[in-house]
Formats: structure tokens, C-alpha cells, sequence
């Protein structure tokens, strides 16, 4: 076997046996390492053997290799523009091997008119590819379904972007992204310039086969997205109302929401069981709304607004939500957009409405140098169920000083608050127990502002929690928009 191919199979070993290749047992037993690694390395130069590469330059070459695609293939595709270009693959890849699609070179792929890429079967992964000019002649860009009965599982794509890929009519909507199936990975992707109404990203939930799917979404820089004007902007939507009483269990971690403007909801959380951490929400006017579903972790994330306009943090609806740890700074958002805002429910509600807002843990969040936050929000003749049994617990918490810091539109009997820390804005007479006592603020290495005083540091978000850098997301070849 050549030395190459050698390094390349034990690469492979380690990024997909790592505990068994670092074991201390395979380290202190020579005889057995040598044959289970030996094993290994045989039955992946079997698959390397047999894998095929194809170079080809135009549809037609592609539809005539991809039909007979298996494991550890790869499509390679030229350099250049590729023109209402029907992007479609499948095939039953393996952990191991996958089916791979590829641009010759990162950047250099140029899907345009009306293109479109949609992704069925098991361990495909697509990478290098750009759309722009042009948009989808379906109802996504990408999808991670073939079609319904050809889900995609184990996919990924990464290095992608999507880049003003918008239909012509404002008000003929798409998703730029559908993830359907299980365990799909859509990281270090570049998406910019959303104009037309539909979601960014949508997880959608309409199939059993789509539930309790362990997605990754990571990684990815989301780019300014301009104000629609009505509903159905979101940057992303996991289920839908319909749909809300199922869990997704999907994982967005580490992205860059960078002035994605297009509604009041940034994130839309329809579903349950979801976690949002350590994602960057930067100059973004919206907020991050758990809108259905019970169950979400909202921990980590940081939101800077900047001093902009409509600039919001987090908005909780529903039972049994947990936010904490996150670090909110500059945000000038009001009502429903306010840096945290929990809502009133409507009594018995259906599940297109307002589920009443029960054991909230609202712990340990830092928001400073903003406008406003409301408890009972959307209080009215039919959101008449104020939250219950939550509590409110070691946040750090200061004003800009204009107008009322903490409101309460509805009975907050059912939150407690319990060793919290105002600095600077005023209360609502409902709330007790909170009164402003100033403290010195001083910015970390990290970017963030902390107590001077060591014995508020159990107060707000935690010192080791440092902000998604727009570097680490995205793609580094294709360049970000400007301030």
C-alpha cells in the first residue's frame, strides 16, 4: 500500500475510532493493536480500492455518474458556472465513506439561474459550493430531502454559500435551507442577503422521520438580512405550531447572526427539546423566541446591540424553558422585542397561540446597558395567564436609565426573584425587592463587563464565556459584508 494511502486510513481510524485509537489498553497491549488497527486499516484500503473519482463539467456528465453512486465515491465539479443546474444526490454512503460532492476549487462552483441542490440518502457530504445570482426554482434552495420518501441522515454540508439567492417577487416565499430526515450537519456555511419572504433555515418536523432528528447546526455566519415588513423572516425556525408538541432535539451552537433584521423573531423555536448556545447575535434587530414547544435550553449566547434600534435578547413563551448564562449589552428593544421578555399566556390555549409560561429558570444571565425587560408581556383580553412557578435567580441586571428598566404588565406573583443585582434603572412597584445599588463594571479580556467587586462574580453570566468570533464561522474564502 502507498505510504500516502497509509496516513490516509489511520487519519480516517482516528477521526472516527478516537477512543478505541487513544485507549490505554491498545497502548499496553502491542499484539492486539497491531491486529485491530491492522483490521482496520484493511477493511478501509478495501473501501479506498473500490471507491471511484469522477471529474465531470456540465449536467449531463453529472447525471450520468451520479446514478450509480456508493460509498467513499466523490463527484468533483469544475470550476465555472454552472446554470439552472439541478442539483441532486443520493446513495448509501457510509460513516467511513461517504458519497462526496466537491468543487474542484472552495469558491470556484458558481451555481446560478434557477439552481437548486437537494440531498437524499445516508453520509453524503457537500462542500465548496456558491449560489448566487439567481434563485431556486422549488420552494428551497438546499434540502435535505430528495424527495418525501428519500430523507437525508448522517449528511452534512459545509462550506457552502448562499449569497442573495432570493426570488424576484418579495412576496414569493422559500426556505434558502430544509432540513429534513436525522442526524444532519449544516456547519461553517455563509448565508447573506435574504429580500424575499420565507425562512432562512427551517427544521422541519412534518414526518415522523423528522423528529427527535439530532441536527447540528454550527458554525455558520448568517449574514444582514433586510426588514420584511411582515411575518416570515425568521433567520431560523425549528417545527412550526402545528407540529409543536413534538421534540426536535436539534442543536444550534456557535453561529453569527450579524444583523439579521428580517422580523421580530431571529430564532423561532416551534418544538421541544432543543438547546441554543454560544451563538452571536450582533447589531441584530429580533430577538431569540422560544414561540412553541417545551423543554429548550437557551444558555451562553451573547447579544450586542450596539445602541441600534429594535435590538432584542430573549423572549419565553411556553413550560419548562431554562435560560441562563447569557450576556446581553446595548440592546434598545422594547415590548416584545425587549432584551428579556416573558410573556402572558392565553388560558387553556390551542397550539397556534400562547402556552402559558410555567417553571421558567431564568439564572445567571447578565443584561446591561439596555432598555427595557417586561414580565407578563402581550397582557390583554386574551393573554390573560400570567406566568407561574418560574423563578428569576442571580442575574446581573442595569439600565440605560431612560423609562421604566423593568416592567410588569401582569400579576408576577408566580416568579420568584431571588438574589438578583440591579445597578442602574427603575422597577415596577409589582416587582419586590428590587432596588438599584450602583457597582463598579469592568471589561474583561473576553470583551464583556463584570463586577469589580469578587463578591458579585456569582452574578451573571460566568467569566469563561467567551463570544463566537466571526472569524471561527463560516467559510474564510468568501468575504463577509462590511460595518
Amino acid at each position: 500500500m502507498p505510504k500516502q494511502e497509509s496516513f490516509r486510513i489511520w487519519n480516517v481510524f482516528q477521526l472516527h475510532f478516537p477512543r478505541l485509537s487513544a485507549s490505554n489498553y491498545l497502548k499496553d497491549k502491542p499484539m492486539f493493536r497491531i491486529v485491530v488497527v491492522g483490521a482496520v486499516f484493511y477493511c478501509l484500503s478495501v473501501t479506498a480500492a473500490n471507491a471511484k473519482e469522477y471529474f465531470v463539467e456540465n449536467a449531463y456528465e453529472y447525471s450520468r455518474v451520479s446514478a450509480s453512486l456508493k460509498a467513499g465515491d466523490t463527484i468533483i465539479l469544475a470550476n465555472g458556472e454552472w446554470k439552472d443546474f439541478d442539483l441532486v444526490v443520493t446513495g448509501e454512503g457510509r460513516k467511513e465513506a461517504p458519497i462526496t460532492i466537491l468543487a474542484q476549487s472552495k469558491g470556484k462552483v458558481l451555481l446560478t439561474g434557477r439552481s437548486s441542490l437537494r440531498i437524499g440518502g445516508r453520509y453524503i457530504l457537500v462542500t465548496g459550493l456558491v449560489f448566487r445570482n439567481g434563485y431556486s426554482p422549488r420552494s428551497e434552495v438546499i434540502s435535505f430531502r430528495r424527495n418525501k420518501r428519500d430523507l437525508a441522515a448522517y449528511s452534512r454540508v459545509t462550506e457552502v454559500v448562499i449569497d442573495g439567492f432570493s426570488k424576484p417577487d418579495k412576496q414569493d416565499a422559500d426556505y434558502w435551507v430544509g432540513l429534513y430526515g436525522k442526524n444532519n450537519r449544516f456547519d461553517h456555511n455563509h448565508l447573506v442577503g435574504k429580500t424575499n419572504k420565507g425562512v432562512t433555515l427551517a427544521v422541519r418536523l412534518d414526518s415522523a422521520e423528522s423528529r427527535h432528528n439530532n441536527h447540528r447546526i454550527d458554525h455558520n455566519y448568517f449574514g444582514p438580512r433586510p426588514a420584511l415588513g411582515t411575518n416570515g423572516g425568521e433567520t431560523i425556525r425549528i417545527g412550526t405550531s402545528t407540529y409543536s408538541e413534538h421534540v426536535s432535539n436539534t442543536l444550534v451552537e456557535k453561529n453569527v447572526f450579524d444583523r439579521t433584521d428580517g422580523e421580530i423573531e431571529i430564532i423561532s423555536s416551534k418544538s421541544g427539546g432543543n438547546i441554543y448556545r454560544e451563538n452571536l447575535f450582533l447589531r441584530a434587530q429580533g430577538a431569540l423566541t422560544l414561540r412553541h414547544g417545551d423543554g429548550n435550553l437557551v444558555e451562553r449566547n451573547v447579544f450586542l446591540g450596539h445602541g441600534k434600534a429594535k435590538t432584542g435578547g430573549i423572549r419565553v413563551i411556553n413550560r419548562n424553558q431554562i435560560v441562563r448564562e447569557n450576556y446581553m449589552e446595548g440592546l434598545r428593544g422594547t415590548g416584545f422585542w425587549g432584551a428579556l421578555t416573558i410573556m402572558n399566556g392565553v388560558p387553556d390555549s390551542p397550539k397556534n397561540r400562547y402556552v402559558r409560561v410555567e417553571n421558567a429558570q431564568i439564572e445567571r444571565n447578565t443584561i446591561v446597558d439596555s432598555t427595557r425587560i417586561t414580565f407578563g408581556a402581550g397582557a390583554d383580553s386574551e393573554r390573560l395567564a400570567p406566568p407561574i412557578n418560574s423563578c428569576i435567580v442571580k442575574n446581573l441586571l442595569s439600565g440605560t436609565g431612560e423609562g421604566t428598566f423593568i416592567e410588569a404588565d401582569a400579576d408576577v406573583s408566580g416568579i420568584r426573584f431571588v438574589e438578583n443585582r440591579l445597578l442602574k434603572g427603575s422597577v415596577h412597584s409589582a416587582i419586590v425587592g428590587l432596588h438599584p445599588k450602583a457597582a463598579e463594571l469592568e471589561r474583561k479580556a473576553n470583551g464583556l463587563l463584570y463586577p469589580v467587586d469578587e463578591r458579585l462574580i456569582q452574578h451573571g453570566a460566568p467569566l469563561n464565556l467567551v463570544p463566537t468570533s466571526l472569524e471561527s464561522v463560516g467559510v474564510t474564502w468568501y468575504p463577509k459584508p462590511g460595518p
